[in-house]
C-alpha cells in the first residue's frame, strides 16, 4: 500500500552509503556504497530555537572558527521519508529522469539514513541545497507508538538540514 502522503511528496534527497571497508596492502580502503534517492513529504521550519528564519554561516561569536571566508544560509526540514530507489553514480539530482526508477516504501530506520549522513536536497522548486540528516526517527525513538505511525503514513519521520555556502 502506497504511503496517503504520496500524492504530496514534495521533496527528494540523494544520500549515499558508505561502502564496504578492507585492508588493502596494509592501507585501510572504503569502496564506494550505493546511492539512494528518497521521495519526501518535508516541510521547511521557519525557525530553529529561539532563532528565526534561517541560520547564516558562520554564526555570530564563531566568525572565523567555521568555514573561513564562506557565507550563506540553512534550514531545518521535517517530515516523513515515503519512499526510496537506489541510483546509479551517474544519478544527479534535478537533471536525471527518474521515470526508470524501482522504489521501494520506508518502513523503517535504514543505516543510510543514520544522523550525520550528507547528501543533497531538492525541496519544491527551490535550487538543489546541500543536506544533512538530523535524525530519521521519531519522537518515540522510531518504536512503540512510531511503529504504528510509520504504517499508517507509509514512512519514517526525518529531519534534515539544507542550505548553501556562498563564497
Amino acid at each position: 500500500m502506497a504511503s496517503p502522503l504520496l500524492p504530496y511528496a514534495n521533496s527528494a534527497i540523494v544520500i549515499a552509503s558508505t561502502g564496504a571497508v578492507s585492508t588493502v596492502d596494509g592501507r585501510i580502503t572504503a569502496t564506494a556504497g550505493n546511492r539512494y534517492l528518497i521521495k519526501a513529504f518535508l516541510k521547511r521550519a521557519q525557525s530553529t530555537g529561539a532563532e528565526t528564519g534561517g541560520i547564516k554561516v558562520p554564526r555570530l561569536g564563531r566568525v572565523g572558527s567555521v568555514l573561513p571566508g564562506a557565507s550563506g544560509e540553512y534550514f531545518l526540514y521535517r517530515g516523513y521519508a515515503l519512499q526510496y530507489a537506489i541510483v546509479p553514480s551517474t544519478f544527479v539530482l534535478g537533471t536525471t529522469s527518474e521515470s526508470n526508477l524501482q522504489y521501494n516504501r520506508i518502513q523503517e530506520q535504514f543505516a543510510w539514513m543514520l544522523p550525520g549522513q550528507n547528501g543533497q536536497l531538492r525541496f519544491g522548486d527551490d535550487r538543489i541545497l546541500n543536506a544533512q540528516i538530523q535524525r530519521s526517527s521519531g519522537v518515540f525513538g522510531g518504536i512503540g507508538i512510531d511503529d504504528i505511525i510509520y504504517n499508517e503514513i507509509g514512512g519514517v519521520e526525518i529531519q534534515v538540514t539544507g542550505g548553501e555556502l556562498e563564497n
